[in-house]
Order: C-alpha cells, then sequence, then structure tokens
C-alpha cells in the first residue's frame, strides 16, 4: 500500500520517486505531468497525474470549466499515456489518480474497470461522478466545490485547521494526516 498524499506529491516533483512501496517507476512513460508506476508482484499499474503546474496548464483550466477537457493536449497526453502503460503492463489492475487538474483528467481517461481516486478535483455545472470514482475534497476547497452533494465525493478535514483558508485547504498536505491509501 501507498499512500494517497505521498503519491500526489511526488506527481509534482522534478525528480519522482523511482519506488514506491513495489511500485516501479517506469520512465519511458512518465514526464513532468504524470508518472506511471507497475507493480509487477501484483499486477498493478498506479498512474498518478499533477494538477496546474504551469503557464500553459491555466489553459487547460479554462477549457475544463467550459467542458472542453477532452479538446486538451494535457487530456490527450494522459489518455495516450495509460493507453500505452496498459498495453505494454496488460495489468490486473489500474489505479489512476490525480490532484486539482489532475483529478479532473484522471476521472475522464480511466474506463469503467479502472479505480480512480482523486483529491480537489475541479467540476462543471452538471457533471457527474461516475461509479468507479472516489474523489476527495478538503473541506474548504473552492476548486472542488461544485463537487459537493455528488455520490462519490467525500469532504475531509483539512490537516492543518490553524492555517485553514481556500489556499491551504486546496494543498496536498492538508490530507497529509487522513491516511488514505491506495
Amino acid at each position: 500500500m501507498v499512500s494517497l498524499h505521498n503519491v500526489l506529491k511526488n506527481s509534482y516533483k522534478s525528480k519522482p520517486a523511482g519506488n514506491m512501496n513495489g511500485y516501479e517507476l517506469d520512465k519511458s512513460l512518465s514526464n513532468h505531468n504524470q508518472q506511471v508506476y507497475y507493480n509487477p508482484n501484483e499486477k498493478k499499474i498506479l498512474m498518478s497525474i499533477a494538477g496546474t503546474h504551469n503557464l500553459r496548464d491555466v489553459g487547460t483550466d479554462f477549457m475544463l470549466g467550459i467542458g472542453k477537457l477532452k479538446n486538451t493536449s494535457r487530456y490527450k497526453e494522459a489518455k495516450t499515456t495509460i493507453d500505452k502503460a496498459k498495453n505494454k503492463y496488460n495489468p490486473m489492475k489500474t489505479v489512476v489518480t490525480g490532484h486539482s487538474l489532475g483529478s479532473s483528467i484522471a476521472n475522464y481517461i480511466g474506463s469503467k474497470d479502472d479505480q480512480i481516486i482523486g483529491l480537489n478535483g475541479g467540476y462543471t455545472i452538471g457533471q457527474k461522478t461516475r461509479a468507479n470514482t472516489t474523489n476527495y475534497r478538503t473541506g474548504g476547497d473552492l476548486v472542488s466545490l461544485l463537487g459537493v452533494g455528488q455520490k462519490h465525493v467525500k469532504t475531509i478535514n483539512n490537516s492543518i485547521p490553524f492555517l485553514s483558508s481556500p489556499w491551504t485547504s486546496h494543498n496536498i498536505d492538508a490530507i497529509k494526516s487522513s491516511k488514505i491509501n491506495i
């Protein structure tokens, strides 16, 4: 098992961990936007998608807001990557995770057979969550506000309440002590 906090935190690193609790980084499928890990003992893929982390991603956020995420290069890159990973490994199980924009992308690229776990994902008005998805949102987070009340969205307490604000609530460290494992 690996903690959701560690997986998501790792997705923003310029040099991600090469191994996480039996999951080995596939450098040929990983880049600054997403990492693909494979656990050969469990025949399991773990893909983590970073959220907004550069100026180009702001345009992707805009496209998400108007319901056109699938038209973006960021979406297409992630979709191609997950398809290549599945072809390469033929896994028994695939888990796709993401934070913020990465959570939104994960929700769209994951198949109905995949487990999708997101944190503080952006939603559009009327967007529904899928049955195979667990989306966590930190109390006070504004980005994921339109997800409140959705069937597969769980609001959790901010781990750093003394600094609680919309900005700290969106931070991955807000779930550090929540012990959510993949």
